[in-house]
């Protein structure tokens, strides 16, 4: 995989960075809250053996398996509802807590998770004591066996001190010399002989009902106790994985947003979508504390040090490199759509050409939503709908002069009710040709050209068009529109100017030789240098020739310098 596909693959996650840190952090933070907020959980066990294979001194292969079997069989058991409802009406309860059994061998342990310790030891006893009472020797038959383990246990214990004292006896009638005393005596052994004899015959008897040896015996082994500690939780792990699927999940919808994002962000889409070189990525405007000001955005009126002043300078310079053939004495200024900064963008890149020196007109033929009065401050009385209904010389005298030596503003003038008709008219080029005459070149704010059709009209009659877009704004289908719109009539696009651009996603800050923010830090020391005094306008943009600072140091004459002035 190239290293475009790798970018591309790793811009999402990138781009929305926040979005899965929050993600994981809540889905960590809530996981960790709920865990906290859950009981204490204890854990009783109870163990089963199965058969007598511990007592047997030499089981076989066959009763191992038998066990093994039987086994398996009890933990199948133990989970049927029979099971369950018969321990729960034993202990009187409503329900059962967790349990779970599992067959080792010949031994069966049946674990019971709750949150009481109490209720966890007898739910596992009684569960034990439910697969006994199932098993052929039931409760009733264990207590016989238990029975008869203990008169067997007895018996025994006779025997032995019947043998004893037989022993004893024996002893005394060996050194016995008295004839009454050794007829006394062996009366007394004979005596001891047939008890023992019946006691022998009676351990026999018992021994042979009970079920040693006995395969399918089911009985307590370890017995269920109530536990002092609560189970070790793994509610880090539980959080840890919250917080993976947080981040996944996040993800996932990064990707899904930038799938269902198709408006521009970067250089590489605005030429893959528009077929047109990038000019320049101009960063977002900082907003002055007056937001209905709009002479605040005349970045390029100010003192020339924030990023979007070298941006615009960079746009001066790369239009000069893209109309270096053919001379550029008419540039068309328009969008696909509204609110995507075109006005703004004609504006400030009249003021960049008037500071490398040349005469500039800027003529606001946008006559719906005109916005170069309220940029630059002045009236709006008279402008090109004037001129367009009176004398054409007169456009002359109706621009407006500048703060910016050699730019002129020519408003739009009272709004029209038939602006369609006025764009495309013949009147608009002969106005176009007047005004070509006196300045080196015009800037024309148009309409945006999806919104507006005969804007194309326009386009097809200057000498070069610039498409202004809006990272984040414009959509992939209206940048093809508008192409496709100018397209039609063989205007010519000279690139794209991008709006907006974020200096991560564009790309373009790296794509140049020049970098904004080190023209930033490289101005700013050159004003504190000039001890705080704006290099800029006055000086025709010597600021930038002077320092040297990327392309936009160089100055290209678009047309040969006209000697005769432009009369106000």
């Amino acid at each position: 995989m190239d290293s475009i596909d790798v970018k591309g693959i790793v811009q999402p996650l990138r781009k929305w960075w926040w979005l899965l840190i929050v993600s994981a952090v809540l889905a960590g933070v809530s996981s960790s809250l709920y865990l906290m907020r859950q009981p204490l959980q204890y854990q009783s066990r109870t163990t089963l053996a199965i058969g007598n294979f511990i007592q047997d001194p030499n089981p076989t292969g066959n009763e191992i398996f038998l066990a093994q079997q039987l086994a398996a069989t009890y933990e199948g058991l133990v989970q049927r509802e029979t099971v369950r409802q018969a321990t729960a009406k034993s202990l009187g309860l409503d329900w059962l807590p967790s349990y779970s059994a599992r067959a080792a061998g010949q031994m069966l342990e049946i674990t019971v998770v709750d949150t009481d310790p109490e209720r966890a030891q007898r739910v596992a006893q009684e569960l034990g004591n439910q697969l006994i009472q199932m098993s052929p020797a039931g409760q009733a038959e264990q207590d016989r066996q238990r029975f008869v383990g203990q008169r067997l246990q007895k018996l025994e214990t006779d025997i032995i001190a019947t043998e004893e004292e037989i022993e004893r006896l024996q002893n005394a009638l060996a050194q016995e010399l008295s004839a009454s005393r050794i007829a006394r005596l062996e009366s007394q052994i004979a005596v001891l002989s047939n008890k023992a004899d019946s006691l022998q015959s009676t351990y026999a008897n018992l021994l042979a009902t009970t079920q040693k040896g006995a395969a399918n015996t089911v009985r307590v082994l370890e017995p269920a106790a109530i536990p002092q500690r609560p189970i070790d939780s793994n509610n880090r792990i539980y959080v840890l994985v919250a917080g993976v699927f947080g981040f996944l999940v996040a993800a996932a919808a990064a990707y899904l947003l930038e799938y269902l994002d198709d408006s521009v962000r970067t250089v590489e889409q605005v030429e893959k979508w528009s077929g047109a070189p990038t000019l320049a990525a101009i960063p977002p405007l900082r907003e002055g504390h007056n937001k209905d000001d709009q002479s605040a955005k005349l970045i390029m009126l100010q003192n020339g040090l924030e990023p979007s002043s070298e941006a615009y300078r960079v746009l001066r310079t790369n239009l000069q490199f893209a109309s270096i053939d053919h001379p550029l004495r008419t540039l068309q200024v328009t969008s696909p759509s509204m609110g995507e900064g075109k006005s703004v963008t004609a504006a400030n890149l009249s003021a960049t050409l008037a500071h490398s020196g040349m005469r500039v007109v800027l003529i606001d033929a946008d006559f719906r939503r005109p916005m170069q009065h309220k940029l630059f401050g002045v009236p709006n009385n008279v402008g090109v709908t004037s001129a367009l209904l009176g004398d054409l010389e007169s456009a002359i005298s109706d621009m407006r002069a500048t703060v910016v030596p050699n730019l002129y503003v020519l408003t739009s003038g009272p709004l029209p009710p038939n602006p369609s008709e006025l764009l495309s008219s013949q009147r608009m080029q002969q106005l176009l040709g007047v005004l070509q005459s006196k300045a080196d070149i015009l800037v024309i704010d148009s309409p945006p050209v999806t919104v507006v059709s005969d804007t194309a009209n326009i386009a097809g009659r200057v000498d070069g068009v610039l498409l202004v877009l809006r990272a984040g704004s414009t959509r992939k289908q209206a940048v093809k529109h508008a192409v496709h719109a100018l397209q039609k009539v063989n205007a010519h696009i000279l690139g794209v100017a991008l709006n907006g651009a974020q200096r991560r996603e564009s790309g373009f800050y790296y794509s140049h030789a020049h970098n904004y923010g080190y023209a930033s830090a490289y101005y700013s020391n050159a004003y504190s240098r000039n001890g705080g005094t704006s290099s800029r306008q006055s000086a025709g943009d010597k600021s930038s020739q002077s320092t040297g600072a990327g392309l936009s140091s160089q100055v290209i004459s678009i047309a040969a310098p006209k000697k005769d002035s432009i009369a106000p």
